[in-house]
């Protein structure tokens, strides 16, 4: 594995995409890292640290050609290096401290409560990991714990459904003649084949659904014709949030987006005096996300630099404040303004 694929590994596990044998690659990196790593970063020092970073990226920018062209040379290999290490230290503290009793816990016997009747099955994670099961049909799901799972022993040959209470991560075996539904309380959510994250606690006043991967529709659960139903559909990178109160369904972008897999590929964004709408083009090909430039004349802009291995927030930053911009999201979408550069 070469740095950059460890750098996409590293944002999965920030995302909490990972499978379980990612997770494990990501662990015994951090116990190698514990035995020469200093006193975990807090949020100040991690701020600290970027604004280093910023100040090594303007001593290194070379100058610009004119003042619509702003250059940048990043050494985006150090960065993204240091970002992400000191990301793990804040946002997952314990990973340096704790990795190895992780792996103990991991290797704990699971204590799951199996339920049985004539047609269905009800398994309840009693215990204090993660448990995975895999249906009749092959799909797979992992079961947080204190979470219930309540499917058939077999599927209908027209449809399969299941119902949920807590969380679970959801890959479906894809299946044109047979779409998956999950009951999660007030919320269906519909798929044919994919992977997604419900969570749906009894005592909670929302219910969330992320998609890692494929298109996933999540609708009301209620005695109302396609036509009527409140819903949405869902791409990678985008999640839903249901207040049961409310009534409302309100859509938004994960807070760390990684690149889907259909466009793995697009790993390299360097960039040498690219028009600003190749770069951000980019972006929303690899991440499958929409980024509109609300000033026309933005695009008149140039970026040059190296945001490989960087997360999409990262990036849009630097790319911004290149060109004296800013972006903003609202819901899933990033708008970018500015006041632009002339022709």
């Amino acid at each position: 594995m070469n740095q950059h694929e460890f750098d996409i590994l590293l944002q999965k596990y920030l995302a909490g995409t990972c499978s379980p044998e990612e997770e494990q690659q990501v662990l015994e990196w951090a116990d190698r890292v514990h035995a020469h790593a200093p006193e975990p970063l807090t949020g100040a020092e991690l701020r600290a640290t970027e604004q280093k970073i910023w100040k090594k990226i303007r001593r290194n920018a070379l100058p610009a050609r004119s003042w619509n062209t702003p250059v940048m040379r990043i050494g985006m290999g150090i960065a993204a290096a240091v970002l992400l290490t000191a990301a793990l230290y804040v946002l997952r503290p314990g990973i340096f401290t704790t990795s190895k009793s992780q792996l103990v816990q991991q290797s704990e016997p699971v204590k799951v409560v199996t339920q049985e009747s004539d047609d269905f099955l009800i398994v309840k994670n009693t215990s204090g990991r993660e448990r995975s099961l895999t249906l009749e049909d092959g799909s797979v799901i992992v079961l947080a714990r204190e979470s219930t799972l309540r499917y058939p022993r077999h599927f209908d040959p027209k449809n399969r459904q299941v119902e949920l209470e807590g969380e679970a991560v959801f890959n479906i075996k894809r299946d044109t003649s047979r779409p998956f539904f999950v009951y999660s309380g007030e919320l269906v959510t519909q798929v044919l084949g994919t992977s997604f994250k419900v969570t749906s606690f009894g005592n909670a006043r929302t219910i969330e659904v992320q998609v890692l991967s494929g298109k996933v529709s999540v609708y009301e659960n209620q005695e109302k014709s396609p036509q009527n139903r409140n819903g949405v559909v869902l791409r990678p990178n985008q999640k839903i949030t249901f207040d049961k109160e409310a009534k409302k369904l309100v859509p938004e972008l994960v807070s760390a987006p990684v690149m889907v897999e259909s466009t793995v590929q697009v790993r390299e964004f360097a960039f040498e005096e690219s028009p600003l709408q190749t770069v951000l083009n980019a972006l929303q090909k690899a991440y499958d996300v929409e980024i509109v430039v609300e000033n026309p004349t933005l695009n008149n802009c140039t970026f040059t630099g190296d945001i490989t291995g960087l997360p999409l927030h990262t990036q849009l930053r630097f790319i911004c404040k290149s060109v004296n911009a800013s972006y903003e999201l609202r819901g899933t979408t990033f708008f970018v303004n500015g006041e632009g550069c002339p022709k």
